[in-house]
């Protein structure tokens, strides 16, 4: 059997890491961000709890369009929506400090009732990935 994932590593020989700070001060309530070209178009956030070094990725289109991709701080958006927590098991399994946790999701849903507009996107969850503009 191919080793589909040797391959693509494989590929990427040429490929530059980049390593960032969170030097560009706060935004939208965190205490740090990263601003990757300095116009705001995509702010890199910490978004500590899930696993260490978890962020958020906050990505302003030029039409103004807003996106947020959260990464598995919740996993459809429902978990966000209806404020619930990954069930005790799910938590215990997963998650590297549950109150941090809950400090995003409670950070984010102020944010989302704030700016309506905002377009959350968990990893998990094929739905708003399906509306994301295409390239």
């Amino acid at each position: 059997q191919d080793d589909d994932g040797a391959e693509i590593a494989h590929g990427m020989h040429d490929l530059k890491v980049q390593t960032y700070g969170f030097s560009s001060g706060p935004y939208l309530g965190y205490p740090e961000s990263h601003d990757l070209w300095g116009d705001g178009a995509v702010v890199v956030v910490p978004a500590p709890g899930h696993t260490p070094g978890s962020v958020n990725i906050f990505v302003t289109l030029p039409d103004a369009r807003r996106f947020v991709f959260i990464g598995d701080l919740v996993w459809q958006r429902e978990g966000l929506e209806l404020a619930t927590e990954r069930p005790l098991p799910a938590q215990t399994l997963v998650d590297a400090d549950a109150d941090q946790v809950r400090a995003q999701l409670r950070h984010l849903l102020a944010l989302t009732r704030r700016f309506p507009e905002l377009v959350v996107v968990p990893a998990h969850d094929a739905r708003p990935t399906a509306d994301l503009p295409r390239l």
